[in-house]
């Protein structure tokens, strides 16, 4: 059996999967609507889920460092080292974790 090589010089391998005939005439409907044939559809909505849960799991590392930064700067507001937190200083900081987790739906995979 050939393998092709894609774009970036690795070889593709086949993959079979079974599928009922209610999901096929899913991804058929689904096909046809974006001018593709089965196995286009099937590889494009894989890669598109893979892509939308590499976002949510880097929106979850942005909003848990965001808010260990907030509690550690709350912490230091309690114990009195810290005698102001600015609200500017913190909306700069969620402001800056929302712009890299834009950025991140952004680039090619």
């Amino acid at each position: 059996m050939e393998t092709t090589m894609t774009a970036d010089r690795r070889p593709s391998i086949p993959v079979s999967v079974a599928i009922d005939a209610t999901d096929r005439a899913s991804f058929l409907a689904e096909g046809k609507r974006r001018g593709l044939g089965l196995s286009p559809t099937i590889r494009t909505l894989a890669k598109e889920r893979l892509t939308a849960l590499d976002d949510t799991r880097q929106h979850e590392r942005a909003l848990a460092w965001q808010t260990a930064r907030a509690i550690r700067i709350w912490e230091r507001f309690v114990a009195g080292t810290e005698r102001e937190v600015p609200q500017a200083e913190i909306d700069a900081i969620f402001d800056r974790a929302s712009r890299g987790t834009e950025r991140s739906g952004r680039r090619g995979r």
